[in-house]
């Protein structure tokens, strides 16, 4: 008997721990949809970027030949340049529309920096991204 509450009692803590491995969850799918091929593209870009930095900074420190070193910067090079090509077709192709509403939304969200708040207590001007007084510490208005 004890050993058969034991299991059961076993069975359901492992049932708990591993039922959130298995459950959908929509909002992950949904996040996953909203990333156009453009955000990826604009990501690898980016990464691109880094390599190139990353390449630069080896040659520099004396890791790489120069042969070495133009090789993969002109391989490099290459594929920045067919990322920054499928970027431009895309845009072309698509509503930019859409992209700038987008961003517009975005950067409606956050406060603008030329935006100025006073401090209740000292009356210090602060940026409207400032909690708290740069003078005095006090924790301004929302």
């Amino acid at each position: 008997m004890i050993y058969l509450a034991c299991v059961l009692l076993g069975g359901g803590v492992l049932l708990a721990i591993c039922a959130p491995l298995f459950r959908r969850d929509s909002a992950v799918e949904s996040a996953i949809l909203e990333e156009t091929e453009w955000d990826l593209l604009q990501r690898k870009k980016e990464v691109i970027l880094g390599n190139i930095q990353d390449l630069d900074f080896e040659h520099k420190c004396g890791k790489l030949s120069d042969a070495d070193h133009e090789r993969i910067r002109g391989e490099l090079a290459g594929e920045f340049a067919a990322v920054l090509q499928q970027i431009d077709d895309i845009e072309k192709a698509q509503d930019l529309d859409a992209l700038i509403r987008r961003e517009i939304a975005r950067r409606k969200n956050q406060p603008s920096p030329d935006v100025k708040r006073s401090c209740p207590s000292c009356g210090h001007s602060n940026p409207a991204a400032n909690k708290f007084c740069a003078e005095c510490g006090a924790q301004l208005k929302s």
